[in-house]
């Protein structure tokens, strides 16, 4: 993930955000949690908004026409 920002991809904030859904992911295989539970529903709109980020900056950098199709 640091390579991302390195590379111009994410900004070290952007980064930062990943690391914490990764962790996120990574604590889903322990925690069944109903208050673990609700915390992760917190961080899915957030996330979509960084993969859209994402995948804008990627298309950017490699010349690619957006596929994504807006609702």
């Amino acid at each position: 993930m640091r390579l991302a920002a390195d590379h111009d991809l994410m900004s070290l904030s952007e980064v930062e955000r990943w690391f914490g859904y990764r962790d996120n992911r990574n604590n889903t295989a322990h925690d069944y949690g109903e208050k673990f539970a609700e915390e992760t529903l917190t961080l899915i709109p957030g996330f979509l908004a960084d993969i859209a980020t994402l995948a804008a900056v990627l298309e950017l950098k490699l010349g690619l026409e957006s596929k994504h199709v807006d609702n």
